[in-house]
């Protein structure tokens, strides 16, 4: 097999042909988005924006993907994935147990294009589905027997256990032979009526009434020598938001109704997010993530990284995707990716030290209340580096109890008081203003990439996929592997420049999107800079209140044009497009406000950081202002 030169670039899960190599490259800690409980007794929906690693997942539960681990189980690369999917009932000691049918969604709008009414285009959409599934089952289940397909589904039997319409053209029982060729004559007739210019009969139109093959498929229908196929059946709809919105929403009711009267068959459903939209098709006041009638519908993946109690977890795990990629580049000598990324700096020099300390005394000179503070750090010890931040901690410290009250006490600060306030917030802003002070790096080192990409695989193996293009160019050239933290700098800014010039023709309304995401950060930047470091460590997103985020999209959903209707397809196009990170429901001093984040990338453009927390409320008129005019910034106190 041909090595990969650089295996970051393989970024989709269609890239990787081989399943072997898919399965080297698949991160177990990716199986933690499945729910604990329920993961079969419910229809599942999982929402991502695009790279949220949807079809990875989907595609770890083929037939020949399971086949594959099953014959790699003792490997040291394959062991985990293996034991996890046991713990599942996925695969057993004999081999895989679940029989998966993936069907790709991407082609089915065509149908919406023909001249007919809407009952004669679901005719044809439900029948190209029901052959398109049926194929995939018989070539699932001889991947499972590892027959030749189609030549040796003739061994394979069907009969359906339950009372069924039977499609026209089908009796039972039959063998999978039989059922091959009437699937197969199906999806031709459909093809060639799609393909043809000429307007169809409505009389002679091929298709059915419903999802008709769903029985079909249930285990213990397909059989071997009368033994079932598998003891599970999962059938995986990927990429269903490029359905119309009219089949889309004909056809997941009918699937949640099927998997209520054939539990035994799994439904899963994967789809782009777009948060505001994310509720239509379920009950009013619900959220993602949520248990409804017959359906799981799995919170954006994204959103489920970045909980709390996961956000550490998928760091670590994006570094562990990288590990594997680097695995796969036999040519070049690399221990690890972390090695390939110097992860700290030079320390700086006694004389910056001794500058912020100069600016300390002159900011505290004449006010002994900070007496304490400052003899606190006067007796600190630690590497220059951690003197250095802490001091500019203090500094920023002293400026905002400076600014917040009038000094008509003089009682001395305690250093309990000090401890409390010196949260890991101020240092990070520390760290931050002492990079723009001294022109040095700050988005370097694996951790920070992590935090990079925005909690999306796709865009961290781009991020991590162009550090290691440099690696392997010095690699060659017999130099030293490990990036300085500048040069990391500059491969990441260039890569989120480009992304930045992508905008306006790779996202819908993108001129007026990139606009917007400008007048944002723009309006951070300064904020973030203020010498007190108000909502340490930084602003990076907006919020506005949940009552204004339902007038948005009232207005988006009326056709006529309201005040806010262009406002809500930006913000509707920047969240689809992963450049917002919403969060809503976000409790604000007693009220619920949704939260817009900038994606991680493109504050390294605006030279923001990296953590989430820092945010200012805003009014709809004004964010319209933003998108009419640009932010216009206020004076107000900052860094020079």
């Amino acid at each position: 097999m041909r090595e990969t030169r650089n295996p970051f670039l393989l970024s989709a899960s269609e890239d990787i042909e081989s399943d072997e190599m898919f399965l080297r490259l698949f991160e177990p800690a990716m199986l933690d988005l499945l729910p604990s409980e329920q993961l079969w007794d419910k229809a599942c929906i999982f929402r991502s924006t695009p790279g949220g690693g949807k079809t990875s997942l989907l595609r770890l539960f083929t037939p020949q993907v399971l086949t594959a681990l099953y014959t790699l189980r003792n490997k040291k690369s394959c062991k985990d994935l293996y034991t996890r999917l046991r713990s599942l009932g996925v695969i057993g000691e004999e081999g895989p147990l679940l029989l998966g049918i993936m069907l790709p969604c991407r082609t089915y709008a065509t149908i919406f294009n023909m001249e007919l009414d809407e009952a004669r285009q679901e005719q044809l959409f439900y029948g190209l589905l029901n052959a398109r599934m049926v194929l995939a089952a018989l070539k699932g289940a001889a991947a499972l027997q590892k027959f030749e397909f189609p030549k040796d589904v003739q061994q394979l039997t069907v009969k359906p256990l339950c009372e069924m319409e039977i499609p026209l053209g089908l009796q039972f029982p039959c063998k999978g032979n039989f059922l091959y060729e009437w699937a197969k004559k199906v999806e031709i007739d459909i093809y060639d009526m799609l393909s043809s210019f000429s307007t169809p009969q409505p009389d002679s139109l091929p298709g059915h009434d419903s999802i008709e093959s769903l029985p079909l498929v249930r285990p213990g229908c397909l059989t071997f020598n009368e033994v079932p196929i598998a003891k599970r059946t999962l059938v995986m709809f990927d990429d269903m938001h490029e359905l119309t919105t009219h089949q889309r929403e004909k056809l997941l009711p009918i699937l949640i109704e099927l998997h209520k009267l054939h539990s035994p068959v799994g439904i899963w459903v994967a789809e782009r997010s777009n948060e505001p939209s994310a509720d239509q098709m379920f009950a009013p006041g619900k959220t993602p993530g949520q248990d409804y009638d017959g359906v799981l519908l799995i919170e954006k993946i994204e959103k489920f990284w970045r909980d709390k109690s996961k956000k550490r977890q998928f760091e670590k795990s994006l570094i562990n995707i990288a590990e594997r990629r680097v695995r796969e580049v036999m040519s070049v000598e690399i221990d690890s990716f972390a090695s390939c990324l110097q992860a700290s700096l030079e320390e700086p020099g006694e004389e910056h030290i001794k500058a912020v300390v100069q600016r300390v005394h002159a900011l505290v000179e004449g006010t002994p209340i900070y007496q304490d503070w400052v003899t606190a750090r006067d007796r600190m010890k630690g590497t220059p580096t951690e003197r250095l931040r802490a001091w500019r901690a203090l500094e920023i410290l002293i400026t905002r109890k400076k600014r917040k009250e009038q000094q008509v006490f003089d009682f001395l600060l305690s250093i309990d008081e000090l401890k409390k306030k010196d949260g890991s917030d101020v240092r990070e802003a520390a760290g931050l203003f002492l990079a723009r002070e001294l022109s040095l790096p700050y988005y370097f080192g694996p951790e920070r990439l992590a935090l990079l990409a925005s909690s999306n695989i796709k865009q961290f193996l781009r991020l991590a996929g162009d550090q290691f293009e440099e690696v392997l160019a010095v690699e060659f050239l017999k130099r030293p592997v490990a990036l300085h933290p500048v040069r990391q700098e500059a491969i990441i800014q260039k890569a989120v420049d480009q992304r930045w010039e992508e905008i306006p023709q790779r996202v819908q309304n993108g001129w007026e999107v990139r606009k917007f995401l400008l007048a944002i950060g723009e309006f951070a930047k300064p904020v973030t800079y203020q010498s007190n470091a108000p909502y340490s460590p930084g602003v990076t997103g907006i919020a506005i209140s949940m009552a204004d985020r339902d007038r948005l999209y009232e207005t988006r959903a009326r056709t006529e044009t309201g005040s806010f209707q262009r406002l809500a397809e930006v913000i509707d196009s920047a969240i689809e497009y992963n450049l917002l990170e919403p969060i809503p429901n976000y409790k604000v001093k007693g009220r619920l406000c949704m939260v817009l984040y900038l994606n991680r990338a493109l504050c390294v453009k605006f030279a923001l950081p990296l953590g989430y927390g820092g945010f200012r409320e805003q009014k709809l008129t004004e964010l319209s202002q933003w998108l009419e005019h640009g932010f216009q910034p206020k004076k107000e106190a900052s860094l020079p």
